[in-house]
């Protein structure tokens, strides 16, 4: 009897710390596809892997993909004011958020790195291809 009181005084918060951790992580992802959605990006499937839960959707321009990218730690930051009514679930936000803009491989942070470079590499390109050209720039080769 002392074992089973003993299990349950053990399980029960490890067991809502994991439910607390789970509507964390769907509440990211609900920001992922209201971001997609919103920016009319299609959403193709949404799963569950070991890693959590995750968003397949249509390649959009790099500055969609920020946003969409962007999203999902933003509604976290957003849920840490529940703090007050709920301190597990606000450091469940605070841990969702912290872990998912790092630039780790796989991570949001990641996708939002690439996608602001490929917006530098594209407005660099933009930038050099729409500079006027003069005269003493022309340089003729003759054979």
């Amino acid at each position: 009897m002392k074992i089973t009181l003993l299990i349950l005084h053990w399980l029960y918060p490890v067991s809502r710390g994991m439910l607390t951790g789970l509507l964390a992580m769907a509440i990211h992802e609900c920001g992922h596809l209201l971001a997609a959605s919103a920016l009319g990006v299609r959403i193709k499937s949404v799963g569950l892997h070991w890693k959590g839960l995750f968003t397949v959707r249509e390649a959009g321009p790099p500055m969609k993909n920020l946003l969409i990218s962007i999203a999902g730690p933003f509604v976290n930051c957003a849920l840490i004011l529940t703090w007050h009514s709920s301190p597990i679930f606000g450091l469940a936000n605070v841990c969702f958020a912290i872990f998912n803009i790092l630039p780790i491989e796989g991570s949001d942070g990641v996708r939002a790195v690439k996608c602001w470079e490929q917006m530098k590499e594209t407005s660099g390109r933009y930038a050099k291809s729409s500079m006027p050209v003069h005269e003493s720039d022309i340089v003729e080769s003759r054979p």
